[in-house]
Order: C-alpha cells, then structure tokens, then sequence
C-alpha cells in the first residue's frame, strides 16, 4: 500500500487539451491519471464509482462548470485537491474557486513547468494529511456505510407499500430518515412529460447520467434545504416528501407557498433541458398525518397525473408481517444468552449499518422473534439499544478527541451527518457541537 500511486482527473470540454493533459509524465510525482471528463457533472459521477486525489479542472463548460463543480466536490470529497485552469477571461471565477478550497489555478496556456510544481504541492499535502493507509480506511469505513442504499428502499416501501408502525420506525432508523410518529406530511410528484417512457434519442448511458443529475439536484434543492426527502425512480419520476412541520403548517395555509417552492425546482432544472431533453410536470398530494399514511399522498398525487395507482400488495405484507409465527419458546436461559450475543454483535459493528435482519442472522433466530425477545428480555427495543449505544461512543469521541462532527458520525455508524447530529439531540438533549463545549467548559472550570 505505500507505493499506492495518487489518482488524479482531468476534466476540460476540450478533447486535445484533456489528451494533452494525459500524455504529461506523472510518475515523478507518484500520481496517475485514473480518468478524464468532459465536463463537472460526468465528473462529479465518476467519482462516486472511483474516487481520486487530485481533480484538474477547466472553468467553463457545459452542463456544470468547474466552478459548481469544485464547490460539490470540496463539500462531499474535502480531501481531493483541486486545480483549476483559467483563460484570463475567468480570473474572478478562479478566485471564487479558490474559495471554495481549490489549491491552485493556472493561465491557458498551461506553463508545464508550473504545473509540476503545483502538482509537486498538492502531493506533499495529501502526504502530510493522510498516508495511504488510513485513506485506505477512511473507504473502507465508507463503503460499510450502506445507509444510502436502505434509504432508497426504505423510502419506495414507504411510498409504495403498507408499513406497520414497528417496521417504520426500524427501518427509519437504520436509513437516516428522520419522521415523527404523531407528524403531518405531503407528497409531490415530479415527472419529465415523456413519463414513462424516454424522452425520444436517449440511450442506457445518457438515461442513467440524466437519472443522476435528477437525483443530485433534487437533493441540493430539497433534502438540503430541510424540506424532508425524496427518491427517484428508474422512469425518472422525482417523489418528494414534505417532513418539514413549518412548511406542513404553511402548505395547510396556503398551496401557493409550496407551489412558489415547486416553481423554482422546475426553474432550476431548466437549465439541463438539452440533457433532459423533456418539459417536466409536478403535482401535489394532499396532506396526511403519521408516516404510515405517506402512500396515500403518494398515491392520490399519482393519480393527479392519470397514473396507475400504487402497488396494493401491501395489506398482505402487513398481514403476513403479523401472522408471522414466533417459532417454539426458547428456554429463558437460552433468551439471555442470544440477547447477550446480539448485544456483542452490535458493539463489534455498530460502525456500519446493521439492521435487525443481520443480527438476526447472526444469531440464528428470526427477525420477528428476536425483536419480541429483545424486548422481553431488556425492556428495550433493539433500535434504541443500538442508538444509545452509538450515543455513549460518540459522546466518549467527542471528550476524547478533534475529530469533525461528521467523521465521529462516520465512526458511529451514521453515513448523513445532519441526521447524526438530529439524532443525537434527540437522545443527549444537546447537539454534538453543544455536548463537546459543555464537557470543555466543564473540565476548564474544574482546573
């Protein structure tokens, strides 16, 4: 591992200048060029499929210029440095890209002998930062993180299916997905106007980088902004679901609030028409109250739109949900010893997410059974054992160490670190940054 070479991207619009870029002699500097982009938003996908180390980029392009993009990549990847190529044209862009971390940027025509020592700069300082080991572990800890992948399900079931009240608040937890049992929700639907089909002229390739883009807008414009969340499906209909209670209340108020909201969603999509190549549509469920009810907004939402109402297999999941048997008594003894396996499986991974089904498997018991037994043996229901254990550890990283909210998130097993810090007041009664300076107070005042 300590001969890993560094990987750097290149993304120009121009083909001979991304070629030009290749054909310099890296080795020196033990990097190489993992990739090269045509523009921000190819890049910006690349890179959750391979991550690199050092991005060059160009200013101007089209779909997302390097300016938007070194902006998305300093607040998801912060330990990529970014270089960026500027015409004399671009030198207010360049320094707003400077602000937003990148290391450097450089005049077209590019001065090779420059550049070398910007890369030479920009390898000391990932060597300084991190060696390649604990890069190495700072993956691997993500790639356990599947948080992201149980909320795309969690969030279809609970559109698309009726959920038990237990199953919804498990699989809440396990996704990062933060709803209150007694709250009030509503449902927007999203839709390109060739829905279902293509838009006409759009292959695999383009459909799934137009599936990504909906996705990571969608995200910056909604979930980012507090409004709740959402979850795009493979036809490209965009479900947004209102959690926020103020915007709830002023949508009961007044439905021009969040259409005014819908507007502007739909204005900030414009901008990609030619890769969408599609009008786009939206229309709003009603309101409704308690999570298990979100189907229904989604439902009467789609059916604004002339759609097929959603699946109606869900009764019978909750029946058989119900009239799942618990199997022959375990001897009491016997209970204890399971839960106290459970227990020791959740202290050796709660790092990662792990849902009921895995200790469950671990255990060899049923999933049903061994959340009935958990609680008869504990008092406690096996979510919020996991919490608060989660809670205890990153309350001990947080006395005993600096790292970064988010990385004590990471550590603990939460890949969002907004909801890591929601969830962690909810249990602490403080933020994590509220809990760090009280314990600091408190030692400084003891001395």
């Amino acid at each position: 591992m300590a001969n890993e070479k560094l990987k750097l991207m290149i993304v120009d619009d121009e083909y001979e200048i991304r070629q030009g870029l290749r054909s310099f002699d890296y080795s020196a500097f033990g990097i190489e060029v993992s990739d090269d982009c045509e523009n921000g938003l190819f890049a910006l996908k690349a890179l959750e499929l391979a991550p690199a180390d050092i991005l060059v980029t160009d200013i101007r392009m089209p779909l997302m210029d390097g300016l938007e993009l070194a902006e998305k990549v300093a607040a998801r990847y912060p330990h990529i440095k970014i270089i960026v190529l500027s015409g004399y044209d671009d030198f207010e862009y360049a320094k707003k890209c400077m602000k937003h971390g990148a290391l450097d940027y450089l005049l077209k025509p590019l001065d090779f002998e420059e550049y070398e020592k910007v890369l030479a700069e920009a390898a000391r300082l990932i060597d300084r930062e991190k060696d390649v080991q604990e890069r190495a572990a700072v993956l691997e800890r993500k790639a356990k993180l599947s948080a992201h992948h149980l909320r795309r399900k969690f969030l279809r079931d609970l559109l698309q299916l009726a959920m038990t009240d237990e199953a919804i608040e498990l699989e809440s937890a396990f996704s990062e997905v933060m709803l209150e049992e007694n709250g009030e929700y509503a449902v927007c639907l999203l839709r390109l106007d060739s829905y279902p089909d293509r838009p006409r002229g759009v292959g695999d390739k383009e459909w799934n980088l137009i599936l990504f883009t909906l996705d990571n807008l969608i995200q910056d414009l909604w979930d980012e902004q507090g409004m709740g969340y959402h979850e795009v499906d493979d036809k490209g209909q965009i479900s947004l679901i209102l959690t926020n209670p103020d915007e709830v209340a002023e949508l009961k108020r007044s439905p021009e609030h969040l259409r005014a909201r819908m507007e502007r969603i739909v204005l900030g999509l414009k901008r990609f028409r030619g890769l969408l190549k599609s009008h786009m549509s939206y229309v709003m469920g009603p309101t409704v109250a308690g999570p298990g009810r979100i189907r229904l907004s989604y439902r009467e939402a789609g059916a604004l739109f002339h759609a097929p109402s959603a699946r109606e297999e869900e009764e019978q999941a909750a029946s058989e949900a119900r009239e799942e048997t618990i199997g022959g008594e375990l001897e009491r003894e016997n209970g204890h010893r399971l839960i106290e396996e459970a227990k020791r499986f959740v202290e050796e991974n709660y790092d990662r997410t792990i849902t009921l089904d895995d200790v469950a498997r671990h255990v060899h018991l049923n999933a049903s059974y061994l959340s009935f037994l958990f609680k008869e043996m504990t008092g406690q229901k096996y979510i919020d054992y996991l919490i608060l254990y989660r809670i205890e550890k990153a309350k001990s990283l947080l006395k005993q160490t600096n790292y970064k909210i988010h990385e004590i998130g990471e550590r603990v097993g939460y890949e969002n670190p907004r909801y890591f810090t929601l969830v962690f007041k909810k249990y602490a009664k403080q933020s994590p940054v509220e809990y760090r300076n009280a314990f600091y107070q408190a030692e400084s005042g003891g001395r």
